[in-house]
């Protein structure tokens, strides 16, 4: 099975009601997930197309999603509470409870659990890690394990200054 996860791009350090999931996309982030669309407009046609994204409900996950997808011929992202602050396990019961799903399946969500489970299913990503708005693909086999998959590609288009 295909698996992407996605980390949200980078988000404000603060929100204007002081909860953690109210943080909006930083103007980097926005960037970055213009970046993003771009790569996806020219490589999506020699990848197969995710059809079952999840997002977390926070709203830097949304706007990086809606960014990210826009103007793509993708399905409708739908939100996933458990993926807010997911840990590795969650994210191994989720992948595991969607496995069933049209795939590829596309996760987006947050650290620490996103690194966590890709280090767990394949292996830890080289520095810099998986920083905000790194998008990785992976080849799984169910049922899940540690070492279960592999890395297929880590795509970090990183802010430009």
């Amino acid at each position: 099975m295909e698996l992407w996860l996605l980390r949200h791009a980078k988000a404000d350090s603060f929100s204007e009601t002081g909860r953690d999931q109210d943080r909006p996309l930083a103007p980097a982030g926005e960037a970055m997930c213009q970046r993003l669309n771009a790569w996806l407009r020219t490589h999506i046609e020699h990848h197969p197309k995710p059809r079952t994204i999840r997002f977390s409900p926070a709203l830097r996950t949304t706007q990086t999603i809606e960014w990210v997808t826009q103007g793509l011929a993708l399905p409708a992202p739908r939100p996933l509470d458990d993926l807010w602050a997911a840990s590795t396990g969650d994210l191994v019961e989720i992948i595991q409870t969607l496995a069933d799903a049209p795939g590829p399946i596309w996760l987006i969500g947050h650290n620490p659990g996103l690194s966590d489970v890709v280090a767990w299913l394949a292996s830890p990503l080289p520095p810099p890690g998986m920083k905000p708005g790194t998008l990785v693909r992976l080849n799984v086999t169910l049922p899940l394990q540690p070492r279960a998959g592999e890395i297929i590609e880590v795509v970090q288009l990183g802010a430009q200054i």
